[in-house]
C-alpha cells in the first residue's frame, strides 16, 4: 500500500478593495499572498512507490564518509529527507524530525538524514544532533531526493514566510521518510504535503507508522 500523507496548511485571501486607498493595500496583499503561493506548485513526491526496489545511491556523508544504499541489504534502512540543516524554527521541524529517530537507531535501524547540505555543514549537523547512530548525507544533486520523495522550492517558502526576500528558485528536498526492509524494498512512505497535496514542510513523520512498517 502506498502511505503518502497529507496534512492542511493555511494561505490567507484578500479582502475586496472599497477606495483607492483600500484598493492599494489589497494590491500589495495580493502581491504578497502571490509570493507565498508560489512555492506550493503541485507537489512531486518522487518516483518510487510502496513495494518497489530502493534504488541504489552512493552519497557523502558529513566528514566526507562514502555511504551505498546497497552495502546495507539485509537491515532495516529509514531514509529521513530533510530540507536543510540549522534552520530552526522557520522550517517547523528539521531538528524534531531528526531527534525522533532516535528510537529508531536505538532498536538496530540504520538512519540516514538526507538533505542538499555539504558535508561540513552535514558533519556539524551531526555533532549538533548528538547521535552518533545517524549519518547525515550530501544530496547535493537532489538527484536521490528526486527518487525518492521529490523537491521543492524551499527559496520561495521562505520568502513566503518573510524570512528572506529574493530566495526564490533555491530547490530542496521535500521532508520525507522512506522505509526500506532487508530484502532492499520500499514498505512506508511518507511526504510533508498540505491538504491540496502540495509541498510544505511544517510537517513530520509518524514514528509508530513507520516501526510498523518495518515490522518493529
Amino acid at each position: 500500500m502506498h502511505m503518502l500523507i497529507t496534512q492542511r496548511t493555511r494561505v490567507a485571501s484578500p479582502r475586496m478593495a472599497i477606495g483607492s486607498r483600500i484598493a492599494r493595500n489589497t494590491t500589495s496583499r495580493l502581491n504578497s499572498d502571490r509570493r507565498r503561493r508560489h512555492f506550493v506548485t503541485r507537489a512531486n513526491t518522487g518516483k518510487v512507490s510502496v513495494g518497489e526496489a530502493a534504488p541504489d545511491f552512493e552519497l557523502i556523508a558529513g566528514g566526507y564518509v562514502n555511504v551505498k544504499l546497497s552495502d546495507y541489504k539485509g537491515k532495516k534502512v529509514v531514509l529521513a529527507f530533510f530540507p536543510c540543516a540549522f534552520s530552526g524554527a522557520v522550517d517547523d521541524g528539521c531538528q524534531c524530525q531528526l531527534e525522533a529517530l532516535k528510537t529508531l537507531t536505538d532498536a538496530g535501524v540504520t538512519v540516514f538524514g538526507i538533505s542538499r547540505d555539504q558535508p561540513f555543514a552535514q558533519k556539524a549537523w551531526m555533532e549538533k544532533l548528538g547521535n552518533p547512530s545517524l549519518l547525515c548525507l550530501c544530496d547535493f544533486t537532489l538527484g536521490t531526493a528526486e527518487n525518492y520523495v521529490g523537491t521543492l522550492d524551499f527559496g520561495a517558502f521562505l520568502d513566503g514566510v518573510g524570512v528572506s526576500k529574493g530566495f526564490t528558485g533555491y530547490s530542496a528536498s521535500n521532508r520525507g521518510c522512506i522505509a526500506i526492509d532487508e530484502e532492499g524494498k520500499v514498505v512506508y512512505k511518507w511526504v510533508a504535503l498540505d491538504d491540496a497535496g502540495k509541498s510544505h514542510p511544517g510537517f513530520l513523520p509518524n514514528i509508530d507508522e513507520v516501526k510498523k512498517a518495518l515490522g518493529m
